[in-house]
């Protein structure tokens, strides 16, 4: 078994990477290795029936997390979670974007101890990251695994982790994409439609949600929130 025989399913509107659904088969690997893992922790474990060619629904950190590494692992990196930054750069291109919201493959980390703060530890000591923090970060591709503690999850390291300083999440405001930071960047031009609500205090570990068809989610703490209209959408590169 390749990873050349797994395509995402998608339909994008313009000509780029393809975001959507992964095949059937793949996403029943993924549950299955993902369930493996959690098994008997209600909040992660993924109990919800899957029907073959819909989205995985009910997504929150430790899902969104967990199932990107698998992905990631099954097809040597050529398919994963969304990250943050395509979701602005191929806003147009992300199906169901008007009625659901997505986790993606990151958290966000503020200078500030707050909400989850063990976990902004942990990440932080992945990351090797000792001193304290002069601008929030992305923490991108961190791996989990179940744990006894409130969260039943903790990160790991993986290949595919990265950590990205990330300025823009001092203040709301509306971002785009820098080509040529490769990254997100604050703009004033009106017409951009994609905000970043952050926390005022900057403070604590927290999510990195689209928000439906109105912003990047910087703000919310709740790592193990989870309802029907939530998504695990996954990218695909070219």
């Amino acid at each position: 078994m390749t990873s050349n025989r797994y395509h995402v399913q998608g339909n994008p509107v313009i000509p780029v990477p393809t975001i959507g659904n992964l095949p059937s088969d793949l996403a029943q690997i993924v549950i299955t290795k993902f369930n493996e893992a959690f098994r008997g922790n209600e909040r992660i474990e993924y109990t919800y029936e899957y029907t073959s060619g819909n989205p995985i629904l009910f997504s929150n950190i430790p899902r969104a997390l967990g199932m990107n590494q698998i992905a990631l692992q099954e097809t040597n990196g050529r398919i994963g979670v969304i990250s943050p930054i395509q979701v602005v750069r191929y806003w147009d291109a992300i199906p169901e974007r008007n009625s659901t919201y997505a986790d993606t493959n990151a958290v966000s980390l503020f200078p500030n101890e707050g909400p989850n703060e063990d976990l902004r530890q942990r990440a932080l000591q992945i990351l090797g990251i000792t001193t304290k923090l002069e601008v929030p970060l992305l923490a991108l591709g961190l791996g989990v695994k179940k744990a006894d503690n409130d969260y039943g999850f903790t990160f790991t390291e993986t290949h595919y982790q990265e950590a990205i300083e990330a300025p823009f999440l001092r203040k709301d405001q509306k971002v785009i994409y820098d080509p040529k930071t490769k990254t997100l960047v604050p703009t004033e031009y009106d017409r951009e439609r994609v905000y970043s609500l952050t926390p005022i205090d900057q403070s604590g570990l927290r999510m990195a949600v689209r928000d439906w068809n109105v912003s990047l989610n910087f703000n919310n703490g709740d790592v193990l929130g989870s309802n029907a209209c939530g998504r695990v959408q996954f990218f695909e590169g070219p």
